[in-house]
């Protein structure tokens, strides 16, 4: 594999608490002899720019550490400080303000959403008088993983009318029945945060967790976090080459959209190991934290890094997975350009932090099971390795199955003139695109997304391929509606990391 070169520093702080209440010999070797060399070959292997760890271990954070650079070809070092978007891992932070005002008598998690944000309103009226705080923070509301997504992601709309076309979709399952992952279903409960509380959720995270913490180079508004120093751009990989990503917006939400360090989410992770406590006081009510750490919602059996499958569920903004005979509980975080985790196995008091600011390696897994084997005293081979092996292998099954001499599949023309796609198209739920040509090229555009847009070019009679200029919104097909000569629609897919669903558009012009 050809891999690209790139600077790694490493900057490192060990903690002078580290043996005040865990002995050298509570600490794997792998930590203490291992650790380094790991992330280095990790970040070799999957190019990522830089990584930021931290470890808890019995009420102390007893290693924290940044390895290589903010932004490639910048100077900038990682380290514990340094901030990241966290992305998934704030759903942490909103099922633990929801648990916490259940547990300071100021809501109960069991009523209907609608009692709550009156102005939530969904075409499914069953749903609608149905649905609760505790379903949307569980996500067992009945719509589909990332259901809706395109709505909110890189979206020029507001919050509120986001809301108001989500509730035109239909839910894909009964309430209740299965499990959904749903953005849409936390930003429901971030915005329920505000008559409960009286604050913006944002404001309700500084004032009732951030500050009293001292986490702070932890931010939830767009102002702080502009204005941030020590701060990570994300990177993805473009044509083979990862690249920095610098025009995302900064808009952070309740489903995904706080920005850390390693520091402050190892303190995070500490006080809930501690049963909410900090400094000797209670920051945290217990009940709360067992409360979001009991099980809600079957996820199923899902592989660990051993490749053995593991039963999961998912508590209030937690996701729990019973692993050799502990309970770990764990959240990660993914959006362009970054990939984040934080993990606990409470019986051990032990908890871990990998943020990255590269979006497509899997070290956040591998190291994470790498350091719970090891307090778990599980023999384990390099995770990163075998990682690796597996899918060379993969691909090497994949090209020996298709045949190395297979000519790729040659684009059919449209059935119809490329130059009737030209027009508006409609969509109940999202609203209008267009597609215009400019010179040899037939561009789409989003009303709701200003900054994004597609190239067009025919893939068959009835099917179009659709490259977008954001890497995250992927390259797709996108099935063409052509009766009798005319062009009556298509339905828009962007990547299944956004939304799998289409979006069927008519020709209304």
């Amino acid at each position: 594999m050809k891999q690209r070169n790139f600077s790694i520093a490493i900057t490192t702080v060990w903690l002078c608490c580290l043996f005040q209440t865990t002995s050298p010999a509570q600490i794997p070797t792998f930590v203490t002899d291992s650790l380094d060399a790991y992330v280095l070959e990790a970040m070799s292997v999957w190019q990522i720019p830089g990584v930021a760890i931290c470890l808890v271990k019995d009420g102390q954070i007893v290693l924290e550490k940044g390895y290589g650079v903010q932004r490639l070809g910048q100077p900038d070092l990682v380290d514990a400080h340094t901030v990241f978007p966290i992305a998934s891992v704030t759903k942490t932070f909103i099922g633990t303000a929801l648990a916490t005002l259940e547990a300071e008598g100021k809501v109960q998690l069991d009523r209907p959403l609608n009692q709550i944000l009156p102005s939530f309103r969904m075409k499914n009226k069953l749903y609608e008088a149905q649905i609760s705080i505790a379903d949307v923070l569980s996500h067992r509301s009945g719509w589909k993983t990332f259901q809706g997504d395109l709505l909110n992601t890189e979206s020029s709309l507001s919050n509120e009318s986001q809301l108001e076309k989500f509730g035109l979709l239909t839910p894909a399952y009964p309430i209740r029945t299965r499990f959904g992952y749903s953005n849409f279903g936390f930003l429901l409960a971030g915005e329920a945060i505000q008559p409960i509380s009286g604050e913006h959720w944002a404001d309700y995270l500084q004032k009732r967790f951030f500050e009293p913490l001292g986490m702070r180079r932890t931010m939830s508004n767009v102002v702080s976090i502009q204005r941030a120093t020590n701060i990570v751009t994300p990177h993805t990989r473009v044509n083979g080459k990862i690249e920095p990503l610098y025009n995302d917006e900064i808009n952070p939400q309740p489903y995904g959209g706080v920005y850390a360090s390693a520091h402050d989410l190892g303190i995070w992770l500490k006080v809930l190991l501690e049963k909410g406590v900090h400094d000797k006081q209670s920051i945290i009510p217990e009940s709360a934290i067992q409360k979001m750490w009991t099980s809600h919602t079957i996820i199923g059996k899902d592989f660990a890094a051993d490749r053995n499958r593991y039963f999961k569920t998912y508590g209030l903004g937690w996701e729990i997975m019973q692993y050799q005979h502990s309970e770990v509980i764990q959240h990660g975080g993914a959006y362009a350009g970054t990939l984040t985790l934080v993990g606990m196995i409470p019986s051990l008091r032990l908890g871990i932090v990998v943020l990255t600011n590269q979006d497509g390696h899997l070290l956040q897994e591998a190291l994470k099971w790498q350091i719970f084997d090891a307090f778990l005293g599980k023999s384990a081979p390099n995770y990163v390795r075998a990682i690796m092996e597996r899918r060379l292998k993969r691909k090497a099954e994949l090209a020996a199955s298709q045949g190395v001499s297979e000519k790729p599949i040659p684009q059919l023309p449209l059935s119809v003139p490329m130059s009737t796609l030209v027009g508006i198209y409609e969509n109940d739920a999202y609203g209008r695109a267009t597609i215009q040509q400019q010179n040899d090229l037939f561009i789409l555009k989003l009303e709701h997304h200003p900054n994004l847009q597609a190239t067009l070019s025919p893939c068959s009679a009835t099917e179009l391929t659709c490259t977008y200029n954001h890497p995250m919104f992927g390259k797709t097909q996108l099935p063409v509606e052509i009766d009798q000569g005319q062009i009556k629609g298509f339905t828009l897919f962007v990547d299944a990391f956004v939304e799998a669903d289409g979006y069927q558009f008519s020709k209304i012009q």
